[in-house]
């Protein structure tokens, strides 16, 4: 007789670098991309150390909302992210509400970024920036939030929020990439 295995499965909602497919593949290779989904009353932002190397986040705002990829991971993948994600120093899991297309409305887990991190705008590198706007092409996602967002961080926001971070930076010493342009696991700030 075969043993049954239960496997434990959970949504993740990914607005950054893990809407990159290669870059997830490479983190979790039992993840599977469900649908593109967003939340509302959120805007993407690029926080971090005003030196630069900001990573994205989500940052509550009213009339706002972030569009990204819905994946359902196993709980493999999940100790993968909180690896990846710094988890908990660097970034806390939350539940939001996410909706389809459709409207289906669901709640899954996301990271935001922590204190003090979360109130500083800091510029993302290039190479990030580049494999953020891989995953929304490859996902038809629009890029324009991610542009502004990075945008804002230059302290050249559109919408009136005014960015802290003030020049640009390439990649930070601790940053390490894979030969394919993954971003391999370490603290990004």
């Amino acid at each position: 007789m075969k043993e049954v295995r239960e496997i434990e499965e959970k949504l993740y909602f990914a607005y950054g670098s893990n809407m990159n497919l290669e870059q997830m593949a490479y983190r979790c290779p039992s993840a599977e991309v469900v649908e593109n989904v967003h939340v509302e009353g959120y805007r993407l932002a690029f926080c971090g150390r005003p030196s630069g190397n900001g990573v994205a986040t989500i940052l509550p705002e009213e009339g706002s909302h972030v569009d990204g990829v819905l994946w359902r991971i196993t709980k493999e993948c999940e100790q993968s992210l909180d690896y990846y994600e710094g988890y908990p120093h660097l970034y806390s899991k939350e539940i939001i509400n996410v909706k389809n297309s459709d409207g289906k409305e669901r709640d899954v887990t996301v990271y935001t970024i922590n204190e003090p991190y979360k109130s500083q705008p800091s510029i993302p590198s290039q190479v990030y920036l580049e494999g953020i706007l891989e995953g929304c092409r490859e996902n038809g996602i629009p890029e324009n939030a991610v542009q502004e967002a990075a945008e804002c961080a230059e302290g050249m926001c559109s919408r009136g929020r005014k960015g802290k971070a003030a020049r640009q930076t390439g990649l930070g010493k601790s940053t390490r990439w894979g030969k394919s342009g993954i971003l391999l696991p370490s603290m990004s700030v």
